[in-house]
């Protein structure tokens, strides 16, 4: 099914929201016509990688490379 089964995601992590913060999410993830789960994936995943760059003098420069 995967031509490289690394990429399968079957690691899970719960997430606890208030109803404001769940509505919020909701709201946002439609806008971008995206599944909640999947936006707050990427939304996760974009805040560690800026979160690295920033904590990385070094690598940042190589970093911003990759993402462009």
């Amino acid at each position: 099914m995967y031509a490289d089964p690394t990429h399968i995601r079957k690691k899970r992590v719960n997430l606890s929201l208030n109803d404001s913060e769940a509505r919020l999410a909701e709201a946002m993830a439609e806008f971008n016509g995206m599944q909640t789960s999947v936006f707050l994936r990427e939304l996760v995943l974009e805040g560690l990688t800026r979160f690295h760059a920033s904590n990385s003098g070094a690598a940042a420069p190589e970093l911003r490379a990759a993402q462009q």
